[in-house]
């Protein structure tokens, strides 16, 4: 983690997301993009469509087992030209993520090491490839790494806010 303050990893991943704000019962307001990166607490989103810090919104992200929606706030935003290097988008960082909504992120938020991790794990025990896949296994770590900083008074994932926007791909 490049950033000493993050307390959670973060992936770099493309995924179609939509963002929308409901008013009334009424869409007030609707935009398709796509992450830039997503950890625990928060994504980037990659759109030249901007808001300000602090507007209330819902994040939808297209998962491959179906749309996840979860409610968040913009924390800060990155234009073209403010920040040579980095794509134009917005951080938004989770609220209030009920259970159902953070066991999918925990599932689905699996990085590379955790990948290693299991390759060894059924490297050691190939019985285990049967019993529990790779989303079971992220579930777990994602589990014991936030139990441990919690341990250390930290905030859980959820809390952790949104990553900043990734480095502009080269093209």
């Amino acid at each position: 983690m490049a950033d000493s303050r993050r307390q959670y990893e973060r992936i770099d991943i493309e995924l179609p997301c939509r963002l929308f704000i409901v008013d009334g019962g009424e869409l007030y307001f609707e935009a398709f993009c796509h992450t830039g990166n997503l950890c625990l607490g928060g994504v980037f989103v990659t759109t030249d469509t901007l808001m300000r810090v602090g507007v209330d919104l819902t994040v939808e992200l297209m998962l491959p087992d179906g749309p996840l929606a979860v409610a968040g706030r913009i924390v800060h935003r990155n234009e073209h030209e403010a920040d040579e290097g980095f794509d134009a988008g917005m951080g938004v960082e989770f609220q209030n993520v009920d259970q159902n909504a953070r066991e999918t992120l925990l599932r689905y938020f699996t990085p590379e090491r955790y990948r290693v991790f299991y390759e060894s794990l059924v490297g050691e025990f190939p019985h285990i490839e049967k019993e529990l896949e790779v989303p079971q296994i992220s579930l777990v770590l994602n589990l014991w790494e936030e139990w441990k900083v919690r341990q250390e008074g930290g905030p859980r994932a959820t809390e952790a806010g949104a990553p900043p926007p990734p480095r502009r791909r080269r093209r």
